[in-house]
């Protein structure tokens, strides 16, 4: 997969135009700052969650088989999950998260590994074409649509290469909707769309995509002419 001349110089073409930089909205960072709050609250509870995602994350990076030197950035990597089965893989991985406890057990499970604590909004701050890959996983879903396609545009100005994203690709079991429900407003607006929409937005193209269970899927974004309801499905 390559990158567009130009994509990752600093200033973002279509969508992205302008300098990279956050949304101003006072809303945002107040969601964030409650968010936060959320994420370190129930970090006892994440290795619940974990061990059910583990092995969907194995799969599906056993089927994409990137090369191992390749470089990794997992945004919002909470407890190292994902950024565990890139590391299992050979992949440098480093890892950002604003949750300092969620961190914690990242640093337990990655001894030695890059992890920062980082708040989304300081994406700006990381040099242009870092890394060869960007990951993130159930991040989306829970940010507004100026801060999702913000970090979307971040990602593509990062990545060399490649752009991974795990998520909901439409509505979850009943937990899911409640545990949605306290996290924050932005779940019922992010499912109601097709994927491809939200990354049309920061004109990524899905170069493919599939499940990883009855509510979850992953895409594969490229960087450039990003248009709605497209991509190709793989097994």
């Amino acid at each position: 997969m390559t990158t567009p001349p130009g994509r990752n110089g600093g200033t973002f073409p279509g969508p992205c135009a302008g300098d990279a930089r956050a949304p101003d909205n006072a809303g945002d960072a107040v969601e964030r700052r409650r968010t936060r709050r959320f994420f370190n609250l129930v970090a006892p509870a994440f290795h619940l969650i974990d061990r059910n995602l583990i092995p969907a994350y194995r799969e599906v990076l056993e089927g994409l088989r990137f090369p191992p030197e390749d470089t990794v950035l997992d945004l919002a990597t909470g407890t190292g999950t994902l950024a565990l089965a890139f590391a299992e893989r050979g992949h440098t991985v480093t890892g950002i998260d604003f949750a300092g406890r969620l961190l914690a057990r990242a640093r337990r499970r990655l001894p030695g590994g890059d992890l920062r604590q980082m708040d989304l909004a300081e994406l700006p701050s990381l040099p242009a074409a870092s890394w060869d890959g960007v990951a993130m996983a159930y991040l989306l879903h829970g940010l507004s649509p100026a801060f999702r396609r913000f970090v979307l545009c971040e990602a593509a100005r990062l990545a060399r290469r490649w752009i991974l994203v795990f998520d909901y690709p439409g509505p979850g079991p009943l937990i899911v909707r409640i545990i949605e429900r306290i996290e924050g407003p932005h779940y019922p607006g992010f499912i109601a769309r097709p994927f491809e929409d939200h990354a049309a937005e920061a004109d990524l193209a899905v170069a493919g995509h599939g499940v990883t269970s009855h509510h979850g899927g992953w895409w594969l974004l490229r960087p450039g002419a990003g248009t709605p309801s497209g991509g190709e499905e793989l097994s």
